[in-house]
């Protein structure tokens, strides 16, 4: 009873408000700023501007139609998920839930603001929390074993792809794959295994007796409690169907495929002279770098990697392209996968609400048809 009234008050509160979701964007932006002073503190921001100049427009478009194919599937997997699930939604009320994923990840520490502002979009459409807990949790397992695959995939190729790390910076290679796999083995046993729920559960409130964690972590322990056994129930039904399981890690490393070749086209576009035959080894690379700076806990990990593309499409493998062509294809990049993704996303997110409240509309006017063709009934009723 008690975890009832948690998830329908979580059901009621909207976890990200407009104000807090500007004032992400605003930091986002200034981390942002920052982070290009300080690259371009050490490099000629008039080199790049004349980089950007050349650029090819064939090679450039590629790039532009990778990202759209990677939002276009990414939200493919949740909805297969569904699908074989029986959830009670709208395909595209999935598909654009699927999709503003982006846009609360790119503004939140850790890329954590993604699932519960999809569970809260859910609850608007009549969804239990814990259904939509559930494929949501179930989705993120699926993706993190598809981006752990390229990830071991490119270790493959670890000493070409780091050779520019110095000793100093070599350990985030290893700390970043360290994390990426404990996420993955986190996420997997708090949706399987009710032991490590209770681990955590008492981990926690030995922390409370520490009086200023306790002031604001207490409260969190009941909601804590009700998304595992949330994600647990649910998640249990669908590992059950091991071939939609399947199906959406597949989408899953497929939308990846399109993500991890978007600077494969860049640097052609800025006069890379590498032929095609490098672009499994681009589409690794890209792998490599994120998942090396996936600890990195400032929104879409800005930062760490603008350092870490730099460092490894530099290498030998690539041709030694100059820092400049590094710098510059690194800004594009980040342009397409950050920032016009995160419009994208948000996009899907606005398309949402509007279906929403259209949705409501038409359900009020339906409501009120229903009414007054009730009362007249009663007058007739009443007249004969």
């Amino acid at each position: 009873m008690e975890n009832k009234t948690i998830e329908e008050q979580q059901s009621k509160q909207k976890p990200v408000s407009r104000k807090k979701t500007i004032l992400s964007v605003v930091i986002v932006l200034m981390i942002t700023a920052i982070v290009f002073i300080i690259f371009f503190n050490f490099n000629d921001f008039n080199e790049t501007l004349e980089l950007l100049k050349t650029v090819d427009g064939v090679h450039m478009a590629m790039a532009f139609l990778c990202l759209l194919g990677y939002a276009a599937l990414w939200p493919l997997s949740l909805c297969f998920i569904a699908k074989q699930n029986n959830f009670k939604a709208h395909f595209l009320d999935v598909y654009f839930i699927g999709e503003s994923e982006h846009f609360f990840n790119a503004i939140t520490p850790f890329s954590t603001g993604g699932q519960p502002i999809q569970v809260y979009l859910f609850t608007q459409r009549k969804v239990k929390a814990g259904d939509s807990t559930g494929i949501i949790v179930s989705n993120f397992i699926a993706f993190m074993i598809a981006s752990n695959i390229f990830a071991i995939a490119s270790l493959v190729y670890y000493g070409k792809f780091s050779e520019n790390f110095t000793a100093s910076t070599a350990w985030m290679i290893g700390f970043g794959f360290a994390m990426n796999l404990f996420t993955l083995v986190f996420m997997v046993l708090i949706a399987s295994c009710k032991f490590v729920r209770d681990i955590l559960r008492k981990g926690l409130i030995l922390l409370c007796k520490i009086k200023f964690i306790g002031k604001h972590l207490t409260k969190m322990i009941p909601a804590f409690e009700t998304y595992c056994e949330n994600a647990q129930v649910a998640a249990k039904k669908i590992f059950s169907h091991k071939t939609s399981f399947i199906g959406a890690i597949l989408l899953k490393m497929l939308a990846l495929v399109f993500y991890y070749a978007i600077p494969f086209f860049i640097l052609k576009a800025l006069g890379a002279q590498f032929g095609y035959e490098l672009l499994p080894y681009v589409i690794l690379a890209s792998a490599f770098a994120i998942t090396t700076m996936v600890w990195v806990p400032t929104p879409g990990g800005t930062g760490g990697i603008e350092f870490a593309f730099t460092t490894i499409f530099t290498a030998s493998l690539f041709g030694g392209l100059s820092s400049s062509i590094g710098i510059t294809g690194m800004i594009l990049w980040r342009a397409l996968t950050y920032y016009l993704l995160m419009i994208i996303s948000f996009i899907a997110y606005l398309t949402f609400e509007i279906l929403l409240k259209k949705g409501k509309r038409k359900l009020q006017q339906s409501e009120v048809a229903e009414g007054m063709k009730k009362e007249e009934e009663i007058i007739e009723v009443s007249e004969d």
